[in-house]
Order: structure tokens, then C-alpha cells, then sequence
């Protein structure tokens, strides 16, 4: 027991003050002198003895009314311990965690699991109570504390191994709001894992056990697994050849520490083999398996890495993964028709085979509304002017998600550009920087960093936009809406972009023929128009494959539609409208192949277990539960004993108000025989 306010106690000195007033107030006799006794009545030696003892009484009254009203005051509480140890019968509230992560596959230890944990449920006792709790990265509570042992079962029979990773955390977490459940019997965690030490944070404490809990393990781990596995899969997730050229390397891992394995890989494309070779791994170390030179077809590719051994954790033996064959972006060039006007630009897209580009240079007086329509990217390059059936077409196919780029240089007819309602600048001249500004060239100094087009520039410390010597430019105003991408040190526009309502269209303000500049020459030409082009055809990069637990974007097209995901078991998931360019994620829970649809447009993403669960290293139960149990220190602080705990356990307990109902009693008996007291002794008086 503890009292919320011990310093009342100092009111028990009061409890002298009844016996000092007892004390001077005693009757004390008066000597008379009288003649004879014979005229008075003799008082009975009974009645003086009940006197005195009304005077005990009395005294006693007075001295508990004030003992009782300051232990009421003092505020006194059972504590915990104390209710525990009071508690009937002492009966058991017991938590019982189960792992089924991903490395519970291992061998029989999932069916171990469950066997152990039915045993447990059978020995309880009948004033027992027990919670089940599920963890892998998150914790589930499977049955709340019940002593009902069908319940349990029934609890028990609804879990399945996962393919979620490891994480103790939470698991403690939630048992701790169990145990609040649980009152005052005896507390008890018992947790049946394989104890893998990926799980555990060893950088921090974790404490989040009361230091009343008694934990138990129920250890399914192994010193020396026998587990290989495939650690990871570097792919070039993209072809835009039949042949892939690129490479699928396997990390492969084998876990075990006494001895080497020497095991045959396989890489399967929409389940057909298309390679083979054996790797020898050395004990409790990767190597490496590389595979390309095999066929694809068109679109993507359904990929697998596959180890062909058995052992105790066959799920990580396969790993699987996408590949996406695409045809090259087909980009038309229109220029005047100038001697190597569009040299630099052929150069840029077509100098190696393996470049996904496919090029086309047309003049503009031979350009048909026709054959506007069969490119995924227009480049304008430095024309007077266009068919007015051609403009119009552009306008038209934007909507429909081709990219234009267009080029005004010194061949520009400004009036006629400046009548293209559609263009997101209006030309006002061209300026010679020697001749109008008095300097030799001007340089592009600032651009926007986090645009895509200029990715590579921010990725690579070589790379850099104003190496460039600009000799001449077009000067523009930008129209309301559109955005400057890049300025000239004097603020000039060099690379402007149309508006979001008119989205796919950029404005380059200067030559690409090195007769205004010498940007064609410099190493930022490739990259920079590289990914405008990229930029204005939606062109996506796409990943090989995902670890399951990671966020998957979904990303809405040029107009609204409805999106879905299929999955590996053919089920759907709905994931409603999204609005062009919208992005939302969904989180798979199982590895496998998913199809991601957005209305009429489809593609696959690979998903595999988080590769850590392999490892089945295994660490000390004792050491896990001394990081997560609470120490006396660490109870206080987090306020179990602390004051406001204190004061919040006492307020609900009722021990006070007993203490003042017998104070008040005991107030009433004193009241009522000090009273007839007082009136005995007036009667006596009166006789």
C-alpha cells in the first residue's frame, strides 16, 4: 500500500490535542467542609466507573475521528504489485506471439509453429487467459484474452506463413497493449520464432515489455542453415531489339558456413528456358550468374531466375522479374531543306544501333498532315513557316500525346510563328549578342534543376549547360501559362515549355547547326536532347522487379481512366479513376507477377520477397527480450509508478471514502454521548 499524500501524515499530531483536553479538563475534587454526611445520598461506586469509562470512550472517538480523517486525507492506494498479489488464485494472462514470416517457410518450422502453440492453448488453466498475436513486419492480433480454448483454436487454425519480412517491434508493442487487458494476474509473453537477427534493431533499445512480464521462448532457429538463395537481380529492364543486349545478373547466396555448394541457374523468358549455367558458391558467400543474348518479343516479358537445388527455404530459389521490348521512339525531323541543317541532330539519334530512336528528316514543304501522325516526336527545326493544314494537325495530335519540339532560329518567319495562336512564346527579334550587347557570347546560366530534361546534368558533376558560347538567339516573351525552363545570364529565355493545358510542346531559341552556337559540339548536346526527346514522348522508364513491402506507382495516362490491378492469382483490385498524370501506389502482398491496367493500356511488374529473409542467422532470445523489457528506470519514466500514475490508479480506487464514512460515524457516536453526558450531568446538577 502507498499513500498519493504522505505529507498529510503531519496531521497526526493533532491526536494529542484530545488527550491534553482530557487531560487539564479532568474532574478534579473539591474539599467542603460539612457538619454531617448523614443528610446526603451515597453514590454508587458503579456509577462513578461508568463515568470514567464515557470519559475513555469519548477520548477514544476523538483521538480515531482525527486518525481517520488524515489517512483519508493522505490518500491511501493498493499499488499494483499489491493487487497483484491479491488477486485470486493467481491465474496466468498470457500473450502468445507467433512468427510467420517469410523465413518460417524454412523446413518444418511454420507447422512446428502450430503444433507448439495448440500445446500451449491445451495447458491452460481454467482461471487462465491468453491473446494470440501474428508478426512479420507488422503485428495482428488473432484472438483477444479469452479463456475460451475453441476460440482460440479457431484463432489459431486462420494462420498462414506470409511472405512479409521481419520485425519485432511491433510485435511487442502490441502484446504490451494486450497485457493492459490482463489486470492484475500474473503476466506472461512466450513467443515462438526462429529468432532471425535481421529482424532486430541492435542500434537503439526498443523497451516496450513492463518489467511484471515473465517471457518465455520457444527457440525454432538453426546455428547453420542449409538455405541458398538469390540475393538480387540487376536487369536492363528495357530492349529495343529482338535480341536483348542487355544483362540479367543473379547474385546467388549460400547461407551455409562449413562447405561450398556448386549449384545449376537457369533464366526462364514467359516460361521457356533461355539459359543455363552452374556457379559454385563458397561457404557463407555469393557469386554471380550472367545471362543475355536471348529472344523477345514485343511488350513485356515475364522473367525467372530459378536455382535448381532443394533445400529447407525453396521460395527465394526463384526470382523473377520483367523485361519491356519497345519499339524505337519515332522522332521526324522537319527542316528547310539547308545543306547539313539537320546534321547534328542525325548525329544525336542514330549514331549507335543500341539508341532507341528511330529518325526521320523530311522538308517542310514536303510534310504531310499524314505523315505528322505516324511519329511519336516532331522536331521543328528552324523553319520559316508550315501548311497551315500542318499546324493545325500539330495542334491536333498534342492532344492525342505527341511530343513537339520546335526550333527558332534564323530562318524563323516571326510574323508568321507569332500568328501559331498555339505557341506558348511570341518572337520580338533576333539578337546578335557581339553586335546588340556588346559582349563576344552569352552563356545559359540558370535552368530549372528539377525539370526531367535536365536530370542528367544534375546527376553528373561534368556535364554543364553553360559551356556553351551563344553567338545569336531569338528573343521572346512567354505567353501566359507556359513555363521558362532555361534563361541566358540576362535573363533571356532559351528553352520554354507550353502550358499544362496544352501540354507537349518546348520552344529552343537558338540553332542546332553551330552557326549561333557551339552547343552541337559540346558533350551536353546528346544528353540535353536526348531527354527532351524522351521528355515530350511520356516515354517511362520502367523497373525490372520490386520487393514485396515496397509502394508500386500507378500513374494515369493523357486522359482519365479507370485503373485496376491484376493479380497474380487473377484476381482484381480496383484502384478507381485516375485523372491524367494522377499517381497513386498500391502494396502487393504476395510475390508473382501483377498487371497494372489503365484503361485501354497494360504493363507487368514483377514482385519478390524481401531477399533478407534468406538469411537465417539467428540471435540469442535472451538478448532480443533484454532489449525490449523495461527496466525499473526506464518504468518510472515512462510513468507507471510515477506521480500522475499514481494519482490517476488511487482515483480510481475507494479506500479514502471508507476512511471518511468512519470518521463521520465516529464523529456521529462522540456527538451523541458527549450530548448525554451533558445532559446527565446537568440533570445531576438539577437533583
Amino acid at each position: 500500500m502507498n499513500l498519493l499524500n504522505p505529507f498529510f501524515l503531519l496531521g497526526s499530531l493533532a491526536l494529542a490535542i484530545p488527550v491534553l483536553i482530557h487531560m487539564v479538563r479532568r474532574e478534579k475534587s473539591e474539599i467542603v467542609q460539612f457538619s454531617s454526611l448523614m443528610f446526603l445520598l451515597r453514590v454508587p461506586k458503579a456509577a462513578i466507573r461508568q463515568q470514567i469509562l464515557k470519559n475513555l470512550l469519548l477520548l477514544i472517538l476523538r483521538l480515531l475521528i482525527i486518525a481517520f480523517l488524515v489517512a483519508a486525507f493522505a490518500r491511501p492506494y493498493f499499488t499494483q504489485e499489491t493487487a497483484r498479489n491479491t488477486a485470486a488464485g493467481q491465474n496466468r494472462g498470457i500473450v502468445l506471439v507467433l512468427d510467420n514470416s517469410y523465413s518460417m517457410r524454412y523446413g518444418t518450422n511454420f507447422e512446428r509453429t502450430k503444433s507448439e502453440a495448440g500445446q500451449r492453448i491445451d495447458a491452460m488453466a481454467a482461471g487462465d487467459q491468453m491473446g494470440l498475436i501474428a508478426f512479420n513486419d507488422k503485428a495482428t492480433v488473432l484472438s483477444m484474452p479469452t479463456n475460451d480454448k475453441n476460440v482460440l483454436k479457431a484463432a489459431l487454425d486462420t494462420l498462414e506463413p506470409s511472405y512479409a519480412g521481419t520485425r519485432y517491434y511491433e510485435a511487442f508493442t502490441l502484446a504490451d497493449r494486450l497485457f493492459g487487458q490482463l489486470g492484475g494476474r500474473q503476466k506472461q509473453l512466450v513467443m515462438i520464432s526462429d529468432f532471425q537477427r535481421n529482424g532486430w534493431n541492435r542500434s537503439s533499445r526498443e523497451s516496450v515489455v513492463g518489467t511484471d512480464v515473465a517471457m518465455e521462448s520457444v527457440d525454432l532457429g538453426r546455428d547453420n542453415s542449409e538455405n541458398v538463395g538469390v540475393d538480387n537481380v540487376a536487369v536492363d529492364a528495357m530492349s529495343f531489339s529482338r535480341m536483348y543486349g542487355g544483362h540479367v545478373v543473379a547474385r546467388i547466396h549460400n547461407h551455409r558456413k562449413d562447405q561450398s555448394v556448386t549449384v545449376p541457374v537457369s533464366v526462364s523468358i514467359n516460361e521457356k528456358e533461355a539459359g543455363k549455367k552452374s556457379v559454385e558458391v563458397p561457404p557463407n558467400s555469393t557469386a554471380l550468374a550472367e545471362f543475355t543474348g536471348f529472344d523477345l518479343p514485343l511488350g513485356f516479358s515475364k522473367g525467372r531466375i530459378r536455382l535448381e537445388t532443394q533445400d529447407p527455404l525453396p521460395t527465394d530459389n526463384d526470382f523473377l522479374f520483367t523485361i519491356d521490348r519497345r519499339e524505337k521512339l519515332s522522332v521526324l525531323v522537319i527542316d528547310s531543306g539547308r545543306r547539313n541543317q539537320s546534321f547534328f541532330l542525325r548525329q544525336a539519334y542514330t549514331s549507335a544501333v543500341e539508341l532507341p530512336y528511330q529518325l526521320k528528316i523530311v522538308q517542310a514543304q514536303n510534310v504531310t498532315p499524314q505523315e505528322m501522325a505516324t511519329h511519336q516526336v516532331v522536331i521543328v527545326n528552324d523553319v520559316p513557316r508550315l501548311s497551315d493544314a500542318v499546324r493545325d494537325r500539330m495542334d491536333e495530335l498534342r492532344k492525342t500525346g505527341q511530343g513537339q519540339l520546335i526550333i527558332l532560329g534564323d530562318q524563323a518567319d516571326a510574323g508568321w510563328w507569332n500568328g501559331f495562336v498555339k505557341l506558348p512564346v511570341r518572337m520580338t527579334q533576333k539578337i546578335f549578342v557581339g553586335k546588340d550587347r556588346g559582349l563576344p557570347f552569352y552563356s545559359v546560366t540558370s535552368y530549372v534543376r528539377n525539370h526531367p530534361i535536365f536530370a542528367p546534368f544534375e546527376k553528373a558533376s561534368t556535364l554543364g549547360l553553360n559551356t556553351a558560347q551563344f553567338l545569336a538567339y531569338s528573343e521572346v516573351e512567354p505567353k501566359e501559362g507556359s513555363t521558362v525552363l532555361a534563361k541566358f545570364e540576362n535573363g533571356s529565355p532559351a528553352i520554354i515549355e507550353s502550358s499544362e493545358a496544352d501540354r507537349g510542346l518546348l520552344v529552343f531559341t537558338s540553332t542546332v547547326d553551330n552557326r549561333w552556337n557551339d552547343l552541337p559540339l559540346k558533350p551536353s548536346f546528346l544528353p540535353l536532347f536526348h531527354e527532351m526527346v524522351t521528355y515530350l514522348s511520356r516515354y517511362s522508364e520502367v523497373r525490372g522487379w520490386y520487393a514485396l513491402g515496397e509502394g508500386i506507382p500507378v500513374t494515369g495516362g493523357l486522359e482519365a481512366a479507370a485503373a485496376a490491378v491484376i493479380n497474380p492469382d487473377g484476381g482484381r483490385q480496383a484502384l478507381g479513376d485516375l485523372a491524367p498524370g494522377q499517381q497513386r501506389f498500391f502494396s502487393p502482398e504476395a510475390p508473382g507477377f501483377y498487371e497494372i491496367r489503365i484503361g485501354p493500356d497494360a504493363k507487368m511488374v514483377a514482385v519478390n520477397s524481401p531477399s533478407a529473409e534468406g538469411n537465417l542467422e539467428r540471435m540469442p532470445p535472451d538478448d532480443l527480450f533484454a532489449s525490449v523489457k523495461r527496466t525499473q528506470g526506464e518504468t518510472q519514466q515512462a510513468g507507471l509508478f510515477a506521480e500522475d500514475s499514481a494519482e490517476e490508479y488511487a482515483r480510481q480506487q475507494m479506500t479514502w471514502w471508507y476512511l471518511l464514512l468512519i470518521a463521520l460515524l465516529a464523529g456521529i457516536a462522540e456527538i451523541y454521548i458527549a450530548n448525554r453526558r451533558t445532559y446527565e450531568t446537568k440533570r445531576g446538577t438539577a437533583s
